[in-house]
């Protein structure tokens, strides 16, 4: 499977196109310079199947209508998630650059432990929440897709509606649990290895099991 990952909109997001080499692929996170994205999906030449999100803040969700409207993609989200992706307030996406209110309805709605078959490979959701209260992560293969609950030496803000510290900490230790060597594709900043977390990641380092 291969796994792109563009740079998107004010606030730095990782958006992943992840393809196979028929080229079949989804899109992680598509939060905003379409354009870009755009780009990168015809001169691949990638046929979309669907939208997914690992929570739905204005800064992940900017590019998505636009990716249903030339696509006619699915949407898929955490069920936890649907009153924050409906509310521009709560989402926060009218205080993000641009500054364009963004009401979404997904039409698959995720639970904790689903796994996702996209031809042949299996996609685990993890529920994890504490960033927002319907924040997942994706298993795919050796990788693990964090958005906004693990980062490289860090973890995500707790303080935004729906946030909660207890939370966010209750949910990395359960990432705690996965394997050592899952490579770590965080919903901003640099990659990395989930040994590296668990050895120096000061939010992840004194977890006991």
């Amino acid at each position: 499977m291969n796994i792109k990952r563009i740079v998107v909109g004010a606030y730095a997001v990782n958006c992943y196109i992840v393809y196979t080499d028929e080229k079949k692929g989804f899109i992680i996170d598509p939060g905003g310079d379409y354009d870009d994205i755009l780009k990168f999906i015809k001169e691949e030449d990638i046929l979309l199947e669907f939208i997914l999100l690992t929570h739905g803040h204005g800064d992940h969700i900017g590019a998505v209508k636009n990716l249903i409207n030339d696509f006619n993609l699915p949407l898929y989200v955490c069920e936890k998630e649907k009153s924050l992706l409906n509310d521009p307030i709560i989402n926060l996406s009218k205080s993000i650059p641009p500054f364009k209110p963004i009401q979404l309805v997904a039409d698959v709605w995720l639970k904790d432990g689903e796994i996702i078959d996209f031809h042949g490979t299996k996609l685990k959701v993890i529920y994890t929440p504490g960033h927002t209260v319907g924040s997942i992560c994706i298993i795919m293969d050796k990788n693990i897709f964090t958005g906004d609950t693990l980062f490289r030496m860090s973890i995500g803000r707790s303080d935004f509606y729906t946030g909660n510290y207890d939370e966010i900490m209750k949910s990395i230790k359960k990432l705690y649990t996965y394997d050592d060597n899952l490579r770590v594709l965080p919903g901003h900043g640099s990659e990395s290895i989930l040994k590296f977390e668990k050895e120096h990641n000061p939010f992840m380092k004194n977890i006991k099991i």
